[in-house]
């Protein structure tokens, strides 16, 4: 299958954030009284948006998560990681050459998170690489989260594209759950934040970094 676009997830897909997350969060549980957690954790609590994100640092601290703690120190958290910036994060290997092959393809390509939308736009700006996307959507718009399929299908809609001509492209069962939700083909890059293998969680294709991605459908691979 040649795509006409190519989703995909931002956190652990695309750009490795953890320590810049971890610094945001680190701050906002610091405002509490709690300590920083280490980065390595981190990484397995990112995905499903920042709410989620101190809901599950609060838990592997033994601390309550009581619904107005959660809210006061999501509010910290974004608050942090919006100003202090994305000094640390970088693309993960394969990438840029990825989205330079798609675009010499003439394929589009968008960009799906739970990352809040104006934080998505920000770390890709300061990464150089935000013309390369038709589209990105973020949280906080008005649709639900992933697995919640309607951010994937906002953007199809947004593209005038169709599924069976999208595929979708992350590193967590979060990701396959959404694209199968949205009747799209579903390719998983190993060393994401997923806390399991990638080779189950039952993708249409595994790869090892994104390099690997537009051999999923060069002659060769048929």
């Amino acid at each position: 299958m040649r795509p006409e676009t190519v989703v995909f997830d931002l956190d652990g897909t695309l750009v490795d954030s953890a320590a810049d997350i971890r610094n945001a969060l680190s701050l906002a549980l610091a405002s509490d009284g709690l300590p920083a957690i280490e980065v390595e954790a981190v990484r397995l609590m990112i995905g499903r948006g920042p709410e989620v994100l101190l809901q599950r640092a609060l838990t592997h601290l033994g601390e309550s998560a009581g619904a107005g703690r959660v809210a006061r120190l999501t509010a910290a958290f974004r608050q942090h990681y919006t100003e202090q910036g994305h000094g640390l994060s970088r693309l993960l290997p394969g990438a840029a050459n990825c989205l330079a092959d798609l675009g010499q393809q003439g394929i589009r390509a968008a960009v799906c998170s739970n990352k809040p939308t104006p934080n998505c736009l920000q770390v890709l700006e300061q990464l150089g690489i935000a013309h390369r996307f038709a589209a990105i959507q973020g949280s906080g718009d008005g649709l639900p989260l992933k697995p919640d399929p309607a951010p994937l299908n906002a953007i199809i809609s947004r593209l005038g594209a169709s599924a069976e001509a999208t595929l979708y492209v992350g590193d967590s069962p979060t990701d396959v759950a959404t694209a199968r939700a949205a009747a799209v083909p579903v390719a998983i890059v190993k060393g994401g934040y997923a806390a399991g293998p990638a080779e189950t969680m039952a993708a249409d294709w595994t790869i090892t970094s994104l390099a690997e991605l537009s051999a999923l459908w060069a002659p060769a691979a048929r």
